[in-house]
């Protein structure tokens, strides 16, 4: 009963494997298998809490129950106790040391809790006792990158990918463990490997496009993905990232034949595929048409932000402003602090000369500028600075932006840069947390404001978190586009190189400006507040309101370190 159970569970077939449970529970109660099988429902219906007693009873019935230690231990930590949860995996390792997944789980429970040398030594451990399971191998590699321990990474993932892991996932991270260890052309080679391997993976095709435009490449970097589109025209994925990423290199009109071609091969029309119509439709001028989906699709979907934001972009490049804040404020019922949201709000708040601008976007009190001091051992500030731009350059192996962000003439490091071992970036990470420490003790309390009632209740501590970090090389003519940071709450700029030409040059060259909203909503406005930047001051300002680089000449680099801080907890 208890098999076939199983099999109907498996099946879909829910409730009947669940009455069969409850039958055999009626003549033997303490069946810790049938309590296992009826948690394990409850799990995957929502009742967290009914599994979890369902499991406390199946373990108690039975100590030795590999299965209900298990789940009971996946229950405890998605619910954060880290605690019970690892009295359970310990229990599962001791009880079946060559049961992968009981290391597993307490690698992933150490990993919680920030603990990586123990979860790396909890898979290493695993290992020494299941040396052919594959998916350890693979969350070794997993726990190894995320320790910058990039060359071991990749032997985990190949050790993974030898005992039979095969997923575009590993093809994604091995890749990327070789590009951050230095080695990009191996990294395109792995992207090119797992597209051969899985020629339906939209992720590995994006990654591809994206690794081969920013080595300058030859050919065209979407040409693979193309072709890869025409070959499994059902493929929506597929479509959708080719589409999206043309429109990312400004070439709209060919998203627009794209989206035709792939229509005209039976592609289902998914609403992604529509707004990226839509998208498509505004940039290349086609606006009645623009509208017409944008408006079908904020129909449909009456409850997705993403729509309706995309939409109040379109209404403002059309010069409809009080319609856009509508949008706008409708998705800030749902969500107070949706910083794309605020950031069209305001733009619509000023076209319609509404004085809730000013209170929304104070460029005076919220663009903050602070020195980051350095630390002790050094003459000034130009030593500190000038031994950062040494390690920060080694990070800059490509030769164009990335795709999907804003940089232009210019390239970005890769991942989050205070996780790499360095310890001249631990150091500067360190003096910049002190920066933003007196910053954030001089912000006013007012809970009523989208920024200022972010404030930590105690700034004296940290009080925040970083959600990103990362640095950016401009050339000559480079710049950034104007443009927000939708999951911080601060942003910032901190500047550790400068061109002669933006320290000390007549006119806004190599300037940060604020208030100007992105070229393609066509909105004239001139800078709310341009500011000039200086080795070591640190420029801190809210993540809705827009901003953006001012294109400069000059032979010299212009070298910055930037990152979003969110309030902690």
């Amino acid at each position: 009963m208890l098999q076939q159970a199983a099999t109907l569970m498996q099946g879909g077939r829910i409730a009947e494997g669940e009455a069969l449970c409850r039958q055999v529970l009626k003549v033997t109660p303490a069946q810790p298998e049938a309590l296992h099988l009826l948690a394990l429902a409850a799990r995957n219906r929502g009742a967290a809490a009914e599994a979890e007693s369902l499991l406390r009873q199946a373990i108690r019935f039975a100590p030795d129950f590999v299965p209900g230690w298990h789940n009971l231990g996946l229950l405890l930590l998605g619910a954060g106790k880290f605690g019970e949860a690892g009295r359970c995996a310990t229990r599962v390792t001791a009880l079946a040391p060559r049961y992968p997944a009981g290391w597993e789980l307490l690698a992933a429970i150490e990993q919680r809790q920030g603990h990586l040398d123990s979860a790396i030594a909890a898979c290493q451990e695993g290992l020494r006792h299941a040396p052919a399971a594959n998916r350890l191998h693979y969350s070794l590699g997993q726990l190894l990158r995320e320790d910058c321990s990039f060359a071991q990474a990749v032997q985990a993932y190949d050790d993974a990918q030898r005992f039979g892991y095969e997923t575009p996932e590993l093809y994604q991270n091995r890749g990327e463990a070789l590009y951050e260890a230095g080695d990009v052309e191996r990294a395109l080679e792995c992207f090119a490997a797992g597209i051969a391997r899985f020629p339906g993976s939209a992720l590995l095709h994006r990654l591809w496009a994206r690794f081969h435009w920013q080595v300058g490449g030859a050919g065209d970097p979407l040409a693979r993905l193309r072709q890869a589109a025409r070959s499994d025209p059902r493929n929506a994925a597929l479509w959708q990232v080719l589409v999206d990423l043309l429109i990312r290199l400004e070439r709209a009109e060919e998203g627009r034949t794209a989206l035709a071609e792939a229509r005209t091969h039976g592609c289902p029309q998914t609403p992604d595929l529509e707004l990226l119509d839509a998208i498509g439709c505004a940039r290349t001028g086609d606006l009645p048409r623009a509208a017409g989906l944008f408006a079908r699709l904020v129909a449909a979907y009456p409850r997705h932000p993403g729509f309706k934001l995309a939409y109040a972009e379109h209404l403002l490049a059309a010069g409809d402003p009080a319609r856009a804040e509508a949008l706008c404020a409708e998705v800030l019922a749902e969500n107070p602090l949706e910083q794309s949201a605020w950031a069209f709000r305001g733009t619509a708040w000023q076209l319609l000369g509404d004085p809730r601008e000013s209170w929304l976007l104070d460029y005076e009190r919220m663009v903050s500028q602070v020195q980051v001091q350095p630390p002790a051992g050094y003459a000034g500030t130009g030593d500190f600075f000038n031994e950062v731009r040494g390690v920060l350059e080694t990070l800059h192996r490509t030769q164009a932006h990335p795709i999907d962000q804003t940089v232009r003439g210019g390239t970005q490091s890769n991942g989050f840069l205070f996780r790499l071992k360095h310890p001249l970036l631990r150091v500067l990470e360190q003096q910049i947390r002190l920066a933003v420490r007196a910053t954030l003790a001089s912000y006013p309390r007012d809970p009523a404001h989208p920024f200022w009632s972010r404030r930590p209740s105690q700034p004296e501590g940290d009080g925040f978190r970083m959600t990103g970090a990362w640095s950016v090389r401009l050339r000559s003519q480079g710049y950034h586009t104007n443009h927000i940071h939708p999951e911080g709450w601060i942003s910032s700029a901190l500047y550790i190189a400068l061109p002669e030409e933006v320290r000390s040059g007549d006119g806004d060259a190599g300037h940060l400006q604020f208030g100007v909203p992105p070229a393609e909503l066509g909105i004239a406005v001139p800078p709310r507040r341009v500011v000039r930047p200086e080795i070591g001051v640190l420029s801190l300002f809210p993540s809705y309101m827009w901003h953006g680089t001012v294109p400069f000449r000059s032979e010299q680099p212009r070298i910055s370190v930037a990152f979003d801080l969110v309030p902690q907890g």
